[in-house]
């Protein structure tokens, strides 16, 4: 991808970050409205609770996620960073494509859940589907992982990937052979986590 102009980079920056702020801001106000389901025995406040919820959810958090995603590729392609070539960008990469694959999935289940809410009498088994810890569960793993991304595009910290060191080395006379940075090794360790993590939730939840 061609490299794009500075005027052109600031626009994509500003909307990355302003549509990344909506995600985490969106997810955090999420949490308390999700505890206030899953906490109250008033079955009518329960089904306007999880309407409530899948307003958010469908309208506000999964837009902007897309929107931090996909404008966070765009700026990674356009620049000198690239897409694979720093290690802290292809660990935000994955991040953010896990806690959107999280917030996708978790929507069809908030979907069911309003399909149920609109029912007019509520059995035992329908409110233990509203009142599910899954509401909670993917809710604040999605929000830590936005987190943790974030902190990586503040940090920025060094180290390149076997492809990004590769293409460097041939605009260089240097014979130095790859290494991987410490932190890579503990993130490389966090990512793998996740993943069981969420594999783990799909199976139980």
């Amino acid at each position: 991808m061609k490299t794009m102009s500075v005027a052109t980079r600031k626009l994509i920056l500003t909307l990355h970050v302003i549509t990344t702020m909506g995600w985490l801001g969106s997810a955090a106000a999420y949490i308390p409205i999700a505890s206030y389901a899953l906490s109250n025995q008033n079955a009518n406040t329960i089904k306007a609770t999880i309407q409530i919820m899948s307003l958010v959810a469908n309208v506000i958090v999964l837009p902007v996620a897309f929107a931090s995603l996909i404008t966070g590729i765009i700026l990674s392609l356009g620049t000198k960073w690239g897409l694979v070539r720093h290690l802290w960008i292809f660990f935000k990469l994955v991040f953010t494509a896990l806690a959107v694959f999280m917030l996708v999935a978790y929507t069809f289940e908030l979907n069911h859940a309003v399909a149920i809410a609109e029912k007019g009498m509520l059995s035992n088994e329908d409110l233990n589907v509203l009142q599910s810890p899954i509401h909670l569960i993917h809710p604040i793993g999605g929000l830590l992982i936005v987190i943790s991304a974030a902190i990586l595009s503040v940090y920025k910290p060094k180290g390149m990937t076997r492809y990004g060191w590769r293409k460097q080395m041939e605009t260089k006379k240097n014979t130095e052979s790859y290494t991987n940075p410490r932190w890579s090794k503990g993130m490389g360790i966090a990512t793998a986590c996740l993943l069981l993590f969420t594999a783990v939730l799909f199976v139980v939840v």
